[in-house]
C-alpha cells in the first residue's frame, strides 16, 4: 500500500509540474503577443520624434543661414547650402527647405519652412500609420547679414 501511494503521490506531482509548465508557456505566448507591438509602436514612435527634431534643426540652421545674408539670392543660396548638406538616410528622405520670407531690412525677419519625410521602419498596423509619414516645420530669425544705416547726428 505504501507503494502505491508514493507512486499515486508522483503522479500528481508530475501533473502538476506539468500544468505548471504549460501556464507558463501560455503566458510567455500571450504576454509576447501583447509586448511585442507595444515595444515596435515606441520604436516607430521614437523615430517620428527624432524626424522632427531633426526637421527643427534643419529649418532653424536654414533660417540663421538666411539671416545672416545681405540679400535674398545670398538667403536663398544659403538655405539650399543647408538643404545640400542634409545626409539622407533610407529613414529619413525627401528634405525640402525654402526661404518663405525675407524682408530685405536691418530690423526684417528671415523664415524657412521645411519638410522630411521619415519612412517607419516598422509600420504597427494598428496605429493607422502608414510605412511613411511627412513632417513640416518653420524657423524665423531676426536679419543679421544687413548693417543697419549709420545714426544721424
Amino acid at each position: 500500500m505504501t507503494g502505491q501511494s508514493i507512486s499515486g503521490q508522483n503522479a500528481i506531482a508530475k501533473t502538476r509540474s506539468r500544468a505548471r509548465r504549460g501556464q507558463s508557456l501560455i503566458e510567455t505566448v500571450v504576454g509576447g503577443v501583447i509586448l511585442v507591438p507595444i515595444v515596435l509602436a515606441i520604436i516607430d514612435l521614437a523615430v517620428v520624434v527624432l524626424g522632427g527634431e531633426i526637421c527643427n534643426d534643419l529649418a532653424k540652421q536654414a533660417a540663421r543661414a538666411a539671416a545672416n545674408a545681405g540679400d535674398r539670392v545670398e538667403a536663398v543660396t544659403a538655405v539650399a547650402d543647408v538643404q545640400n548638406h542634409f545626409v539622407a538616410s533610407s529613414t529619413y528622405t525627401g528634405m525640402i527647405l525654402s526661404l518663405s520670407r525675407y524682408d530685405g531690412t536691418p530690423d526684417g525677419l528671415a523664415s524657412v519652412q521645411g519638410g522630411v519625410t521619415i519612412n517607419l521602419p516598422v509600420p504597427v498596423p494598428f496605429l493607422n500609420i502608414g510605412p511613411s509619414m511627412g513632417v513640416k516645420s518653420q524657423a524665423t530669425e531676426a536679419i543679421v547679414g544687413i548693417a543697419p544705416p549709420p545714426p544721424v547726428n
